[in-house]
C-alpha cells in the first residue's frame, strides 16, 4: 500500500522528466512534446453524416468557444445549402472528413466498389473544400474488415470506428480509432467524465455525435452539448482539443522532427526544426522546450510565437510552438545579466519516473569531475554502482534495471569534490 501511494504521487507530478530529451552536437538541449503544449490528454469532437443542425446549431456553439471539430460527411448528403454553410463558416480548425460517397456497408459491397467509395469521397472533399479536407474517415455503420482497412490505409491518414473506448498514444491504432458516442441517454456529466478520464490516463478521447435537437440519428440536446463544451474550456490547461487530422499530423511530425542548431552562442540561438515531411499536408505546429542560458531575460523568437519560461533543477527552459518546416528561427534575449560562475554538476534530464527496465539521465558538468552513480533500495542495499569521468559539458548515463524488482529506490549521483544529487524513484 505504501508503494502504491508513492506511485500515485510520482505519476501526478510528472513534467519535464517524463519527456524524451535530445542533445545535438552543439549541446542544444531540446524536447518535442508528445501532446501539443505539453498537455496531459486529447479530445476530438467528431460529427457523422452531415446533418444540417451540425452546422446551424453545433458549429456556432463551438466557434463561440473556439473549440475545433471534425465533420465526417456523406458526399451524397452535401446539397447547396450544406456546401454553402461549410464554405462560409469553417476555418482551418475544423476538418471535413470522409464518411464515403453513399454510406454503404464497405465489407458487403466488395473491395473494388469500396475502393471507389473511399477514393471518390476524398477527391470530392478536396475538390470542394481544399487539400486539407478528406484526410481522415469514419467507417459507415462502423463496419470494416482487414481488406477494407487495407484500402483505407492507402487513402487516408486515420479512420474512426464505432467501437467504444479510448486511444493510447503509446500504442496508437490509427485505423481503428475508438470513440465515446453521444446520444439521448448521455448527459453532460457523463461526457465530462470522459474528458477527465483522458486527462488522468494521458489518452486520446474521440467523441462521436450524430443529430442535434431531435434531428438525425440518436440526437443530443443542444443544451447538454453546450454544457459539455463549457467544461472542455474549463480544463483547457490540461486537454488539447483538436481535429482528428491535426492530432494525427502532430503525432507523425513529433516522431520525425529534429532540431538543429546552426549557431548557439551565449547571446543567440539560430535553429531549424524539420520533420522531413510534406508541408502541404503536415502543417501542424509542434510544441518545443529548449534549454537557454540562465542569464537570458525577455526572450523572443523570430516567428513571433509566445514564449513561456520555466525552471527545472536550476536550469532555464523556454516553451514555444513552431512549424517543423525547416525555416531558420532566431531565439535571443533582450537583456543579458552577468553570468554566475558555476561549479559542480546539474541534472538536466531524468527519464520517466516511475520507470521500467532502465534509467537515463543527462548531467551538465562544470569543471573536471569523477562521477559516482549509485542505485540502492530503501534499506540501503547497493544494486548498481557506476563510475564515470567527465569534464566541462554534457554526460549521458544509462542504468540497466531490467533485473531489479518493482519497488522504491534511491539514485545518488555524486562527485569526489562533494557535489551530489539524490532522487527517489519507483519501479513498476
Amino acid at each position: 500500500m505504501r508503494y502504491f501511494l508513492i506511485l500515485i504521487l510520482f505519476c501526478s507530478g510528472l513534467s519535464l522528466n517524463a519527456q524524451k530529451l535530445f542533445v545535438d552536437n552543439s549541446h542544444l538541449f531540446y524536447q518535442i512534446a508528445p501532446i501539443y503544449e505539453f498537455k496531459k490528454g486529447i479530445v476530438s469532437l467528431t460529427f457523422d453524416d452531415g446533418y444540417i443542425t451540425q452546422f446551424t446549431v453545433g458549429l456556432p456553439l463551438m466557434k463561440e468557444r473556439k473549440i475545433p471539430a471534425t465533420f465526417y460527411i456523406i458526399n451524397n448528403n452535401v446539397d447547396s445549402l450544406t456546401r454553402s454553410l461549410i464554405l462560409n463558416n469553417i476555418s482551418k480548425d475544423y476538418e471535413i472528413g470522409s464518411h464515403t460517397v453513399s454510406h454503404p456497408d464497405l465489407v458487403k459491397i466488395g473491395n473494388a466498389e469500396a475502393n471507389q467509395e473511399l477514393l471518390n469521397s476524398k477527391l470530392f472533399l478536396q475538390k470542394y473544400f481544399g487539400m486539407n479536407s478528406g484526410l481522415t474517415m469514419a467507417y459507415p455503420w462502423g463496419i470494416y474488415d482487414s481488406s477494407v482497412r487495407h484500402i483505407v490505409e492507402k487513402i487516408y491518414l486515420a479512420a474512426r470506428t464505432t467501437c467504444p473506448g479510448f486511444n493510447s498514444l503509446q500504442a496508437l491504432e490509427r485505423y481503428d480509432l475508438k470513440m465515446q458516442g453521444f446520444g439521448e441517454q448521455v448527459n453532460s456529466h457523463t461526457a465530462n467524465s470522459w474528458v477527465d478520464y483522458a486527462i488522468k490516463n494521458k489518452l486520446w478521447l474521440v467523441e462521436m455525435i450524430h443529430g442535434i435537437n431531435d434531428v438525425g440519428y440518436s440526437p443530443i440536446d443542444s443544451e447538454v452539448f453546450s454544457e459539455h463544451l463549457d467544461y472542455i474550456n474549463t480544463v483547457d490547461d490540461k486537454i488539447w482539443c483538436s481535429s482528428v487530422s491535426n492530432v494525427i499530423k502532430y503525432i507523425d511530425e513529433s516522431k520525425n522532427a529534429k532540431i538543429e542548431c546552426e549557431l548557439c552562442s551565449d547571446t543567440v540561438f539560430k535553429i531549424r526544426i524539420n520533420d522531413f515531411m510534406d508541408d502541404s499536408i503536415y502543417n501542424q505546429s509542434l510544441s518545443i522546450r529548449i534549454k537557454v542560458p540562465d542569464n537570458w531575460d525577455s526572450i523572443s523568437i523570430s516567428n513571433s510565437a509566445k514564449i513561456k519560461t520555466e525552471y527545472y533543477n536550476k536550469s532555464k527552459f523556454i516553451l514555444f510552438n513552431a512549424l517543423p518546416d525547416n525555416q531558420e528561427l532566431t531565439v535571443k534575449p533582450k537583456l543579458i545579466s552577468t553570468p554566475e560562475n558555476e561549479s559542480g554538476m546539474r541534472l538536466v534530464y531524468l527519464s520517466a519516473n516511475p520507470f521500467f527496465d532502465n534509467i537515463k539521465l543527462t548531467l551538465e558538468v562544470f569543471g573536471q569531475r569523477n562521477i559516482d552513480v549509485v542505485l540502492c533500495d530503501i534499506n540501503g542495499r547497493l544494486l548498481i554502482h557506476q563510475e564515470e569521468k567527465a569534464a566541462n559539458g554534457v554526460i549521458n548515463l544509462y542504468l540497466d534495471t531490467s533485473a531489479i524488482n518493482p519497488g522504491v529506490y534511491f539514485l545518488r549521483v555524486s562527485s569526489y569534490r562533494g557535489d551530489y544529487i539524490i532522487k527517489k524513484l519507483v519501479k513498476i
